[in-house]
């Protein structure tokens, strides 16, 4: 065939291989029997469009892949408006999402600067074309904003003050100046700095003085972040970013970067030995950003180049291969490039949001990265291991191997979104609503030592609401909410009697009469009662807090309760691990433990977390209480009320909580009522499943055992509801989950099914929630064995379940999980009973309004 002019057929790639091949390579559906295609083809007619396409589709993969939330960069300049031609939203959102960032903060140092509601109005057009991911952004602060930038903190993600000399035109030039915006902008706004060397002590002193909290921006030396840490082990409010640049390259790298031009950044590269200090201090460290400057080849190679480096599409690529150097842990990855972003700048959760990442796959930063305009960075010839394969945000895939799939546009302002809604800060007097619907809205005091760990999950609504001085005297509410909230709080907070129950339902709680405490100076001021769940009904959900209130069902919480319990969770179980004292939380408070039916992980983790946070313990049993001398429930609710400050109480009759509540002028806790609720243990499941597998959503619970009478599964079945799960039912004939709790679950959305045997559930299953068979439920002995025995959990069935899965139990267990499985590392009922102690110790605090 030599010089006949064919060609041999493994020379060539034939078309359909081709397409077959990016096909496979990017994810795409692709149809490759004619016959099917004609009928797609003639379905397509028949509706008159084109079906919709799922692609959320998992790819089918032959590598090791690691999924991990969508991060979060809260130190970009996107050049848009006036420099499109070194970035525009489109082109560095893209960027980002290749660099797997599913939401960006972009700062205000633009052509105009974002400095007033105009130049804020018109980013956001430009934004909102363009952007393909998630976004918020920065408002500057000026040499005249100061007394009008305040009314932009609701629709901003910060102020931001240049306090050095960087790539700007809003650099602060007096202290007199810093002092006015650190006093005027809401407190409870997100507030950055950047500050270097003596000014970066100046300004802490200032944040010191008026008594706000700060973060520092991109710290690069030795002496800064010593000083931040010295800051924040004297309690004040201050947190800091640093960026990969500070990280990975020192002074001496600048040639390797391409000479002293190309290595122009703010602030500079510095020492070796201050690139040592940040490794050596990243437990100071509370963000990774990457402070992305893009500027064209060009403009770096001239006579005055501009100082910064472009590193969205590096920074993950960076940070995964320290992880993989054992210099960073996946944890603290997580920590600072997601967790603590959201918490700092008060931003919310993204639904369906998620990062594939390749931790084994060995690459080389090429010199042009693709997304970026710049088309160069700092790094380009280093060797990675660890890499973006892809990006989903909210439920559709945004970016593949290479190819940006999300198009211009597609990214949301996340200060839009209704549940995280922000008003604008006002100084004038706002309107005031009928009387009846004027409430109290206390504010939240944080211990100095907590505070920066905390994640303000709070509606920032509320936050910047309660930071202007007349809100602070008075909030005020409509009177309907102006949206139906995803738990309706206005029904009665009484718990569905069985219909064996005798006897009218108690009366709905509602608040005792406030008293008036009289002082000698003569002035009556009135003492803030307990609030009645059923007072929420005229307040959004996230715009509550737990201060004072009862806690008597799961129907109450919204997920921005739970964000912030939980948060508040796993920083208390750090510092009781960390061996940190947390006595000073609660000290001087006590708790009444009240228990009318046997209990021992209830009883004593209530217990140990009020002692753990400084408190003290009254405890009440049936055994040593009145009661055996006839005294009332209502009785003694009211009188233990007088002795402490929290109430907790069990009692075996559905309902008597809800009816003690009625009684009580003290928050009072739920702690298990009969076959009705256990909010609680709902909580810590929750918490459980949080810590064990990383999400709550998108996973398959199967509840086993005693559907009927536990009390665990109907709360935690309610609180699943906020959640994207699917759910499914084991239990022995007679004992299923209770109608009244199948169709409030069905009322949310979420998928019930029920299956005949443990065996025929377990393959599919993320959560195995065993429970026992309670034999003080059964009228008699007989009914109660014939139940017992049916589901037990075994190694042989174990075999059947996933390698990554969970296996909870409220506890105490009987005979339902065999003892082999308890050295499974999937069997976390034991460490579920330990974070019941962290999640209660969190609950506390919130009620008591200390936290």
């Amino acid at each position: 065939m030599r010089g006949s002019g064919a060609r041999r057929v493994s020379c060539f790639m034939t078309h359909g291989y081709r397409t077959r091949r990016l096909a496979v390579d990017y994810s795409i559906p692709l149809m490759t029997d004619v016959k099917c295609t004609k009928l797609l083809v003639e379905a397509m007619r028949l509706i008159g469009h084109a079906p919709p396409m799922k692609t959320h589709t998992d790819c089918i993969a032959g590598r090791r892949m690691t999924k991990l939330p969508g991060f979060i960069d809260v130190h970009v300049h996107l050049r848009e408006p006036g420099a499109p031609h070194k970035e525009t939203f489109a082109s560095g959102t893209a960027a980002a999402l290749a660099g797997g960032i599913t939401m960006v903060l972009a700062m205000p140092n633009t052509q105009p600067a974002v400095i007033d509601r105009a130049s804020l109005q018109h980013a956001q057009e430009l934004a909102q074309k363009g952007a393909r991911c998630d976004y918020a952004l920065f408002v500057g602060a000026s040499a005249t904003n100061c007394g009008t930038v305040g009314e932009l903190a609701g629709q901003a993600a910060g102020l931001k003050m240049y306090l050095n000399e960087t790539f700007t035109t809003l650099r602060l030039g007096g202290i007199h100046l810093w002092q006015a915006h650190l006093a005027a902008w809401p407190r409870r706004a997100p507030l950055c700095v950047h500050a270097e060397r003596e000014t970066m002590g100046t300004v802490l002193l200032l944040a010191w003085l008026t008594d706000r909290a700060i973060h520092v921006c991109h710290v690069a030396r030795k002496e800064e972040i010593l000083m931040i840490k010295a800051a924040k082990e004297r309690g004040l409010r201050v947190t800091c970013e640093v960026c990969p640049h500070h990280l990975f390259l020192s002074t001496a790298d600048i040639d390797r970067v391409g000479g002293p031009g190309w290595a122009q950044v703010r602030p500079v590269l510095c020492s070796p030995e201050d690139q040592q200090a940040l490794w050596d201090n990243l437990d100071v460290i509370d963000v990774f950003a990457t402070d992305h400057a893009p500027h064209t080849r060009e403009e770096k190679e001239s006579a005055n180049p501009p100082p910064g480096f472009p590193g969205l599409e590096t920074i993950l690529p960076l940070l995964l291969n320290a992880v993989n150097q054992g210099r960073l842990t996946v944890e603290q990855l997580i920590l600072k490039f997601h967790r603590n972003p959201k918490r700092i700048f008060n931003l919310p959760d993204q639904p369906n949001t998620y990062v594939e990442v390749d931790f084994d796959e060995e690459w080389i930063i090429p010199e042009r990265p693709a997304h970026s305009k710049a088309h160069w960075t700092p790094f380009h010839g280093m060797r990675l291991k660890g890499r973006v394969h892809r990006v989903v945000l909210r439920g559709e895939t945004a970016y593949v191997d290479g190819v940006v799939l999300a198009n211009p546009g597609f990214g949301q302002n996340v200060r839009d979104w209704p549940v995280r809604k922000l008003l604008p800060y006002s100084t004038g007097t706002s309107a005031v609503p009928p009387a009846h619907t004027t409430i109290t809205s206390p504010e939240r005091h944080l211990p100095a030592h907590l505070e920066p760990e905390l994640e303000m999950n709070d509606e920032f609504i509320r936050l910047l609401i309660a930071a202007s001085p007349e809100a602070k005297a008075q909030a005020t509410l409509p009177t309907k909410p102006t949206t139906t909230p995803t738990v309706h709080f206005g029904a009665p907070v009484t718990p569905a009697m069985p219909a064996s129950a005798s006897g009218p339902p108690p009366p709905p709680v509602v608040s005792p009469v406030p008293r008036i405490r009289c002082d000698s100076s003569g002035t009556g001021t009135a003492i803030r009662a307990v609030p009645a769940i059923s007072d929420l009904a005229t307040r959004h959900g996230h715009e509550l807090n737990l201060i004072g209130r009862h806690v008597l069902t799961v129907d109450m919480f919204t997920k921005e309760h739970l964000n912030e319990l939980f948060h508040l969770a796993q920083t208390m179980r750090s510092r009781v691990v960390k061996d940190r004292p947390l006595d000073d939380l609660l000290r001087g408070k006590v708790m009444a433990s009240i228990f009318y039916e046997v209990s021992t992980r209830t009883s004593c983790s209530f217990a140990a977390a009020m002692q753990r946070l400084g408190g003290h313990v009254v405890h009440v049993d049936e055994s040593s209480s009145s009661a055996r001398k006839g005294e009332t429930l209502e009785d003694s609710i009211q009188v233990m009320a007088g002795y402490a400050d929290v109430v907790v109480l069990r009692h075996p009759v559905p309902g008597a909580v809800a009816r003690a509540a009625h009684h009580c002028r003290k928050p009072l806790i739920n702690a298990g009522d009969g076959v009705g609720e256990h909010p609680t243990q709902a909580l810590l499941d929750i918490f459980t499943i949080r810590e064990e597998l990383g999400t709550v959503n998108g996973i398959t619970i199967t509840m086993v055992g005693d559907l009927k009478h536990g009390r665990t599964v109907h709360s935690l079945a309610r609180l699943l509801t906020l959640y994207d799960v699917s759910l499914r039912y084991v239990c022995p004939a007679g004992l299923e989950m209770p109608e009244r709790v199948r169709e409030f679950v069905d009322r949310k959305g979420i998928t019930q099914r029920q299956f005949p045997t443990l065996e025929s559930a377990i393959a599919d299953t993320d959560v195995l929630y065993m429970t026992r068979i309670q034999r003080e439920r059964f009228a008699t002995d007989e009914e109660y064995q014939k139940c017992c025995g049916q589901l037990v959990l075994t190694p042989q069935a174990m075999t059947f379940a996933k390698r990554r899965m969970a296996v909870l139990h409220p506890l105490p267990r009987v005979n339902e999980i065999s003892p082999e499985i308890d050295n499974d590392p999937r069997s976390a009922y034991f460490r579920q009973a330990e974070y019941g102690m962290y999640v209660r110790m969190a609950l506390l605090a919130m009620v008591l309004g200390r936290c």
